[in-house]
């Protein structure tokens, strides 16, 4: 048995739109519920996974193309490195040295595949130019050139990008091997403590600064560089750490993001997801002011939608319900629905957008003696209405509007509340038998 009943609503967004989408295509398409819901399911579905595909390629394909060129820019300034250490004795040479790598796109111009394209173009050309200039240089330092040709690969593992180091030291007088050994030992146990992906180019400033412990002038120098070098890869481990809590949250702020969002905005997000660059404070104002503009439009639309399908929720499952107002649910007020045959009997629901609450109670026009009878009549309403109201909330809760009971009297605890019949909606009147005078609408099932 239950008298008044006190919920706390919970709406699930996503179910809940699409729950409002189908009800107004099943009644434009007079079609059933059920079926509608289904197809929309799938469609929605399909969108969902269609969005994520692409974003998860675009994010491949931006980390994909950032990471070749600073490959491909590392590999460059390897070479023009070891071309400015034999440039000392070859003019031409000299002045293909002198030649920097091309400027990665910036700003606006990043957001587009076609700039990188062309970057990694550039490079490319800029890269073979320089190797033809160095295969020329002549029969004098032909073995040391292929050396370091092969040791400039795309993706070279720590010796090799130490070693052509020390094949460009070789190039200078009074320096031993020994003594250069020990050098490039001290660059590469400082590196071996670097978390590094496979195939991802050194950081530039951490291989400009085994570089220079390599080709130190002495080891007391060599020394003093290689703690600068374990501080820059202390900071680099820092930095890698907070660029994956950046990813993480770029990640999440465009899974929140509006369809209609700006797409420079997205862009910006999916390069910090990528993995290829930062936050910044202009960033997450940019995103957070999107999502406050969103919010309003979003909470709108929900509550037009959670007054729909509690209005059609109630009417699929039999009842008669006075139509209900799109700002139900944000500014309250009641509701009153009954089943024909009930008579003078209703159900009374009022919400508190407030405290997010739901209150049910069965209620009755006045009029007649208060008896015995009225009592036990009084009883079996509130029966009856406690024998309904779990399909109820089965219905809501498939529909993405939760009732979750945090108080339920039993029946006769309290009277049932008499209301002026000139207060009840004029739904489904019945004549003195109890039988309805116009004919209840179709139903669809839930």
């Amino acid at each position: 048995m239950s008298g008044p009943i006190t919920c706390g609503y919970i709406i699930a967004h996503g179910i809940l739109m699409l729950s409002a989408r189908a009800i107004r295509e099943a009644q434009s398409m007079k079609r059933e519920y059920g079926d509608v819901i289904a197809q929309l399911r799938e469609r929605e579905r399909s969108l969902v996974q269609a969005r994520q595909g692409q974003r998860a390629a675009r994010l491949e394909r931006t980390a994909y193309m950032r990471g070749e060129a600073a490959r491909l820019a590392a590999r460059f300034e390897r070479l023009r490195s070891l071309a400015g250490e034999l440039g000392a004795h070859m003019p031409d040479l000299a002045q293909r040295a002198a030649v920097a790598a091309p400027v990665a796109p910036e700003g606006d111009e990043g957001d587009e595949d076609a700039a990188w394209v062309r970057h990694l173009q550039a490079l490319e050309t800029a890269l073979h130019e320089l190797e033809s200039a160095l295969a020329a240089s002549g029969a004098a330092y032909a073995g040391q050139v292929r050396a370091a040709l092969a040791a400039a690969a795309v993706a070279p593992t720590l010796d090799e990008v130490l070693g052509a180091y020390v094949l460009q030291r070789q190039l200078q007088p009074g320096l031993g091997d020994a003594q250069t050994e020990q050098l490039r030992e001290t660059a590469a146990r400082v590196l071996s403590r670097l978390e590094r992906s496979d195939g991802a180019a050194l950081p530039a400033e951490l291989e400009s600064l085994a570089r220079a412990i390599v080709l130190a002038p002495s080891l007391e120098r060599a020394e003093a560089l290689a703690t600068e070098l374990r501080l820059a890869v202390q900071r680099h481990g820092e930095a890698r750490d907070a660029q994956a809590r950046d990813a993480a949250e770029a990640l999440r702020l465009l899974d929140a993001m509006p369809e209609d969002a700006p797409v420079p905005l997205l862009r910006a997000l999916e390069r910090v997801a990528a993995g290829v660059e930062q936050f910044d404070a202009a960033l997450r104002e940019a995103a957070q002011h999107a999502l406050d503009l969103a919010a309003a439009d979003r909470e709108q639309q929900e509550q037009d939608a959670a007054a729909l399908v509690l209005q059609e929720s109630l009417r699929d499952l039999g009842y008669e319900v006075e139509d209900i107002g799109a700002t139900l649910f944000a500014d309250g007020g009641a509701v009153h629905f009954r089943r024909t045959g009930w008579e003078n009997y209703f159900v009374r629901l009022r919400l508190d957008p407030r405290e997010r609450t739901a209150n049910f109670n069965v209620v009755r026009a006045s009029g007649g003696e208060e008896s015995a009878e009225r009592r036990r009549l009084d009883a079996l309403a509130e029966d009856r209405w406690c024998a309904e109201f779990p399909r109820l909330l089965q219905t809501l809760a498939a529909r993405g509007l939760t009732l979750d009971v945090r108080r339920r009297l039993e029946a006769g605890e309290v009277p049932v509340q008499v209301v002026d019949g000139a207060s009840l909606p004029d739904i489904a009147a019945e004549d003195d038998a109890g039988r309805p005078q116009r004919a209840p609408r179709s139903r669809q099932q839930p």
